[in-house]
């Protein structure tokens, strides 16, 4: 997967994880998908990092210090539903990230 591609590859990835419970994936597919959006997320969280702040909404900005803690916390809980919540937490912080990265701030927040 390159994030830097058109990020439909990202949006895939976000949709796979933002489905109802009824459709999420077994144990391991699960595990997959948490180990696909970390590697993704970690791309695009070095290109984002590297705008300015200023370029940045604050949003954006947010989404930046949240995803190095929640990568680093893991899930909450043991067991399928922390991992699924776990990935579904990390798909909308990627989200958040793959926001148009030259967007500049419009002060609506």
């Amino acid at each position: 997967m390159n994030p830097n591609s058109d990020g439909t590859d990202i949006q895939r990835l976000i949709g796979r994880a933002l489905v109802p419970y009824s459709e999420r994936p077994d144990a391991a597919g699960v595990a997959r998908l948490v180990d696909e959006l970390i590697t993704a997320g970690e791309a695009l969280h070095a290109e984002v990092a590297a705008i300015g702040a200023g370029r940045r909404t604050e949003r954006v900005g947010s989404a930046l210090a949240e995803w190095a803690y929640f990568v680093d916390a893991g899930p909450t809980g043991r067991g399928d539903h922390a991992n699924w919540n776990h990935a579904r937490t990390l798909a909308r912080i990627l989200r958040s990230l793959a926001s148009p990265l030259g967007e500049r701030p419009t002060g609506v927040r």
